[in-house]
């Protein structure tokens, strides 16, 4: 820490983005400052910073990396970008919407579709939610099919439809594949549709009443039904919210709740005066301080692709962090955005409902904390293993191997940190050999990144452990655990929770930690994870292989004339079932590569050798 104090000088006045490593090279802090040198010299000099992260932060604090940006804002959106990347200690981390649904409206097309997608990218479509719950989207999606007659089908269907579709026939859509509806009409649907997921009921039901009057003045007494019938669910739909009083215009609210340094978030959703919904997350333990923590959240949280409403109601004051989000946040929703701290009135009656709902939220981290002392005392770990990664291999008498590496974060599965290996090293059914090679090659990889694991865990006994540290000492790795998985020996243990053994270097016997339930259910579904993803991607190898490599070895076959052959014939199975002359008739085949295509589908010795050799026409 004494080196940065006389270093001070060489960080720029200028805004960007800092990041603290630990020793082992691991990012262990993310922030963001309008003056680099300013903020980082409040770290080092004296009593200048008195927050509680401080004080853990420098602790463990080996290497600080400056990022120069042009502005605030890109600063903001750099620190929330490494943020996700690295996964820092001390940052604020929660439970993000990855399995939410969003429903998606596909304006850049002449027939918008209706569909329903996770982790919405910036495409021109228009998006709605996030959903709570898979079947909340999906009752919207069935309620706007029935009344708005929105088409569901993919674009491909749509151009290769030959008949009506069972949607239609079940009056679920208005019939864009028979022209059933025209482009104008389709719009109104459309519009109406974008009204009902915006919340704009009231007017929705204003515009609806409008064009049924006119249908009906023009005798299209269906076409008035229909919209009397669809005036009808809408104000179902209004009776049946939650909140039956109106809460002022779109708005969210979000509540935090802290216990030590664990905390929760619930923010409630309310679009045109109703409560929509409300979302919940557990966050990760964190000396943040409130303010600090709910900027962040907020920097996730509408960084997700969510759309900010007009107004964002909180509970603490954000400080320096309140105009550069009010400004981004801006940029984002196309129209000014305030974030406000209300003391009194209905705002207050809000933000105290939303941090009633923050404290109810269930605090996982609690059975996390207590699952990592027990296996640092029960297996003599050096430290809590906040991040473990676990290794297995799929094979079938060693050919298309693949290693899996999966990543638990606090006991939480992180599917996007999940990497498979492809064994390039051998073609033997070589265990060891193959788990050398996938541990190695994703150690190195970590490395690299600064994202190594606290612990590995190898699925086998012993010998597997042993090849897991000596993977350790030809990378010069000293300070990450190992430890490994077994099953039982028949006749061993009582009952399934004790059929697991666990190795752990420099001990001649299995640790016994059958009477620890937490941590045994914990290494167990790291090992199990680490097996199903093996084998997905081991089967998922191999049906590559089975698809593609019979054309693929075959000279003169390329990408252009396998797909003309796919797409002649139907499929890889009917072109194996070709004859010569079937296969000649294929445009761009000529009969000599036909034949050379039917003798390597059907074990035929006519095939010429590559250049070079002596059939090498």
């Amino acid at each position: 820490m004494d080196s940065y104090k006389d270093r001070l000088s060489e960080f720029p006045r200028s805004p960007g983005v800092y990041l603290m490593r630990d020793a082992r090279g691991q990012v262990i802090y993310v922030g963001k400052a309008k003056d680099l040198r300013a903020r980082l010299s409040s770290y080092f000099r004296g009593k200048g910073d008195q927050r509680p992260l401080v004080r853990y932060l420098l602790k463990d604090l080996d290497k600080v990396e400056v990022m120069v940006t042009g502005t605030e804002k890109e600063a903001l959106i750099l620190e929330n970008n490494l943020i996700k990347k690295h996964r820092p200690r001390y940052n604020v981390r929660f439970r993000d919407d990855k399995d939410y649904l969003h429903i998606r409206i596909d304006t850049t097309h002449a027939f918008p579709r209706l569909s329903v997608a996770r982790r919405p990218p910036k495409d021109g479509a228009l998006y709605f939610g996030p959903y709570a719950s898979a079947h909340a989207a999906r009752q919207t999606m069935r309620l706007l099919q029935r009344h708005m007659g929105l088409r569901t089908c993919k674009d491909s269907q749509l151009k290769q439809a030959k008949r009506t579709c069972l949607n239609q026939q079940m009056g679920r859509c208005a019939g864009v594949c028979r022209g059933a509806v025209s482009q104008e009409e389709y719009s109104l649907r459309v519009q109406e549709a974008v009204m009902f997921l915006q919340g704009r009921s009231r007017e929705l039901i204003n515009y609806l009443e409008g064009r049924m009057r006119k249908a009906s003045e023009e005798l299209r007494f269906e076409e008035a039904a229909r919209l009397r019938d669809q005036i009808r669910e809408v104000e179902r739909t209004i009776e049946a919210q939650r909140v039956d009083r109106p809460l002022g215009g779109d708005q969210d609210v979000v509540g935090l709740h802290r216990v030590g340094l664990e905390g929760s978030v619930a923010v409630l959703r309310i679009k045109g005066g109703k409560l929509w919904e409300r979302l919940s997350f557990p966050i990760s333990p964190t000396p943040l301080e409130d303010g600090e923590v709910l900027a962040s959240f907020l920097q996730q949280f509408y960084g997700e692709g969510r759309l900010p409403p007009p107004r964002i109601l909180v509970p603490v004051f954000l400080g320096e962090h309140l105009r550069i989000l009010e400004e981004w946040l801006g940029e984002l929703s196309g129209s000014r955005v305030k974030i406000r701290r209300p003391l009194r009135g209905e705002g207050k009656g809000l933000l105290q409902m939303a941090q009633e709902n923050a404290r109810l939220v269930p605090r996982q981290s609690h059975g996390w904390a207590e699952t990592a002392r027990e296996l640092v005392r029960s297996l003599g770990l050096r430290r809590p293993p906040r991040v473990i990664d676990a290794f297995d291999i799929s094979n079938l008498g060693g050919q298309d191997a693949v290693g899996s590496a999966v990543r638990f974060v606090e006991g939480v599965p992180e599917p996007s940190m999940y990497r498979s290996y492809g064994i390039k090293g051998t073609f033997q059914p070589d265990d060891y050999a193959m788990m050398y090679e996938v541990i190695r090659r994703h150690l190195v990889r970590k490395r690299e990144e600064g994202a190594l694991p606290d612990l590995i865990m190898v699925d086998g006994g012993k010998g597997q452990m042993g090849v897991a540290l000596g993977v350790l000492e030809d990378l010069g790795i000293w300070d990450l655990d190992v430890i490994a998985i077994a099953k039982a020996k028949p006749g061993e243990g009582k009952g399934d929770m004790g059929v697991d053994r666990i190795f752990v270097p420099g001990r001649k016997d299995p640790v016994p930690i059958v009477g620890t339930a937490a941590p045994l259910r914990l290494l167990q579904q790291l090992r199990d994870e680490a097996h199903r993803f093996a084998v997905a991607r081991h089967r998922k190898r191999r049906s590559h292989a089975r698809l593609h490599s019979p054309l693929e070895n075959i000279p003169g076959v390329g990408p252009v004339r396998r797909k003309a052959l796919l797409r002649h014939l139907g499929s890889l199975k009917r072109v194996s079932e070709a004859t010569e002359g079937e296969l000649a008739q294929v445009p761009g085949i000529p009969k000599k590569t036909a034949r050379l295509i039917y003798e390597a589908l059907h074990g035929g010795k006519g095939l010429p050798e590559k250049p070079g050799g002596d059939g090498g026409g």
